[in-house]
């Protein structure tokens, strides 16, 4: 009996070992690297490939996409998910991809149709590089040269001037405190071409003294819309002055987008301590 239980142990041991093993090797695998990046026609960040296609720099993005009708990549299917009753997510491993210096490794990328998305009418960009990828390593974005530096260590800059941190570690949301006023799950997205956007309801909490500006934009149709933003002369955000910011106001989010990037020099995404760095 003790003899066939030592067995029973063994082969328990050797199977655990077994799927620890398949883990490893099926794990996504990230290169240490420092890639650089161009801006697109609407600010955002985009890294070319040798072809003259492009990858959006997402960090408001959790998972990273493909967009199977922009271009073709070698994968194995992973699993299907839906979205709607229209509309299909693929999910599939991809062994390798190089995008610019950055080489990914056994990773699953959503796989999708750009005819769903605001990006269908842009035939450079092909995917999306969101913060599963990007939150591998630590991630130094250097506004200033125009590069994003992926590495195991964490690079020692001075002392921080604005700290971000956030909950979930694909999703970059944190409660940030705007003129005394604590608001919840604002995403830091560099998906975002604008300063700020709040829900429509709080802009009677922030009650600013503003100027109107108006700004054409296209939606996923193509449809011509005119854009209000208000511009107050300054305002804090975390205690830290800001001044004309463009507040966008809508109903689906609370976001920090490309204009507020700007307004550094630099900043560094830290996944194991959640939070994210801003330099002067």
């Amino acid at each position: 009996m003790v003899k066939f239980m030592s067995i029973n142990r063994f082969l328990l041991v050797l199977f655990v070992f077994f799927l620890c093993f398949l883990s490893c090797k099926n794990r996504t695998k990230i290169s240490n690297t420092t890639i650089n990046y161009s801006y697109n026609s609407m600010g955002l960040l985009v890294v070319s490939l040798e072809n003259g296609k492009s990858f959006l720099i997402d960090t408001g993005a959790d998972g990273s996409l493909i967009f199977s009708d922009k271009i073709k990549i070698n994968s194995t299917i992973r699993g299907i998910s839906f979205v709607n009753r229209k509309h299909l997510f693929y999910r599939r491993r991809i062994d390798s991809l190089q995008i610019g210096n950055l080489l990914i490794k056994n990773h699953n990328f959503i796989f999708a149709k750009a005819e769903n998305s605001v990006l269908k009418k842009d035939t450079t960009i092909v995917g999306i590089l969101g913060m599963d990828i990007l939150s591998q390593k630590y991630c130094y974005f250097d506004i200033k040269n125009q590069t994003i530096t992926l590495s195991d260590k964490k690079k020692q800059i001075q002392s921080p001037s604005f700290v971000y941190s956030y909950k979930l570690p694909n999703q970059l949301a944190s409660d940030i405190n705007i003129n005394g006023n604590v608001f919840e799950n604002v995403i830091f997205d560099t998906g975002f071409d604008s300063f700020l956007e709040l829900y429509e309801k709080d802009k009677e909490k922030l009650n600013l003294q503003v100027s109107l500006e108006e700004e054409t934009r296209s939606d996923i149709f193509n449809n011509q819309r005119i854009v209000y933003f208000e511009v107050p002369d300054s305002m804090k955000i975390n205690n830290v002055n800001f001044t004309f910011p463009k507040i966008l106001y809508g109903q689906k989010h609370r976001l920090l987008g490309m204009a507020f990037v700007r307004c550094w020099s630099s900043f560094l995404i830290d996944p194991f301590e959640k939070r994210i760095e801003f330099y002067l």
